[in-house]
C-alpha cells in the first residue's frame, strides 16, 4: 500500500476509534488499545508506520453493552458487525466499519458481508488461571468452531484445516451459521465468575496463555498518547507488550513490516 493510501486509511480509522470511544465514554465503558495499537501508541505514540488495522479490547459485559448501545447511538455513518446479529460476519469479535467504505482482504473475496475499513474490537473473558485443562479444551473447542464458521462464510484461509475441524465441521453442516456462531460466543463466555482473576482474549490470533493476563495489570486504565491524542491502554503495558512481543522497542526488519494487504480500498 502506498503511503497516501495509508495515510488515508488511518484517517478514517482514527475517525471510527472515535465514533467508539464517544459511546464509551458517555456510558462508563471501559476499553483498551492492545497488539499493535498499544505497541504503536508507546513506541510511536501513535500507529505503527506500516499498519493498517486498529485493535482495542473491552472486559465482555462492556463489550455485550457496547454491542446493545451500537443499535441505538453509533451514528449513521458506521455499522457494528457482530457475529451473533451479523450472519453474514465471522470472527468471534467485533468491527464497527465506515459506511460508503471498503477495504477488501484476500480472504474475503468469496463473502457477501459488510467490507468497509474498520476498527476491531474484541471481549475480553474470565479466566481463573493462567492455564488449565479447562481452559485448554476451551480455547481449542472456540478456535475450532471459529474454523468451521469461517469455512462455512467461504472465507479463504492460508493454512488447510485440521482432521478435527473438517470433522466438526462434517457434524454441525445441519446447523444454521447463525446457531453456529452463537454457540461459539457461549463457550467463549463459559467463566461467569467477575471476580475471577485473569482476563482471556480468545478471539486472539496468539495462543490463549500469552493472552490470559491478570485482570489488576488492565485495571485501572491509564491514558497513553496516540495520534495526537490520549486513550485508554493497560495498567502495566510494559507487562502486556513484553509477554506479546518480548523486546517490543526494537523494530523488526524489513521483511517483518507487512500489513493485511487488502485487495481494494475505497475512502
Amino acid at each position: 500500500m502506498d503511503q497516501e493510501s495509508l495515510a488515508k486509511l488511518k484517517a478514517v480509522q482514527i475517525d471510527i476509534l472515535d465514533e467508539i470511544v464517544r459511546i464509551c465514554t458517555e456510558n462508563r465503558l471501559t476499553y483498551f488499545l492492545i497488539g499493535g495499537t498499544l505497541l504503536g501508541a508507546i513506541r510511536h505514540k501513535g500507529m505503527i508506520p506500516w499498519d493498517d488495522d486498529i485493535d482495542i479490547a473491552m472486559p465482555r459485559k462492556d463489550f455485550e453493552k457496547l454491542m446493545s448501545l451500537c443499535e441505538t447511538q453509533l451514528q449513521s455513518a458506521y455499522y457494528c458487525q457482530y457475529n451473533v446479529k451479523d450472519h453474514l460476519y465471522w470472527h468471534p469479535f467485533a468491527k464497527i466499519r465506515k459506511n460508503g467504505t471498503v477495504f477488501e482482504e484476500p480472504a474475503t473475496v468469496n463473502c457477501s458481508a459488510h467490507k468497509g475499513i474498520y476498527v476491531d474490537i474484541f471481549p475480553l473473558d474470565n479466566a481463573g488461571k493462567q492455564k488449565s485443562l479447562f481452559q485448554t479444551f476451551q480455547a481449542k473447542l472456540s478456535k475450532s468452531m471459529i474454523a468451521v464458521i469461517m469455512q462455512r462464510h467461504r472465507i479463504v484461509t492460508k493454512t488447510s484445516i485440521s482432521k478435527k475441524t473438517k470433522l466438526l465441521l462434517w457434524l454441525t453442516l445441519w446447523m444454521p451459521v447463525s446457531a453456529l456462531s452463537r454457540l461459539q460466543n457461549a463457550v467463549m463466555r463459559l467463566n461467569k465468575n467477575e471476580r475471577s482473576k485473569y482476563f482471556v482474549n480468545l478471539g486472539s490470533q496468539y495462543h490463549y496463555v500469552k493472552q490470559t493476563i491478570e485482570k489488576d495489570r488492565f485495571l485501572p486504565p491509564v491514558q497513553v498518547e496516540f495520534e495526537g491524542k490520549y486513550y485508554s491502554a493497560p495498567k502495566d503495558y510494559h507487562y502486556f507488550l513484553s509477554r506479546i512481543y518480548g523486546d517490543y522497542m526494537k523494530l523488526p526488519p524489513e521483511e517483518k513490516r507487512i500489513n493485511h494487504n487488502p485487495i481494494k480500498i475505497v475512502f
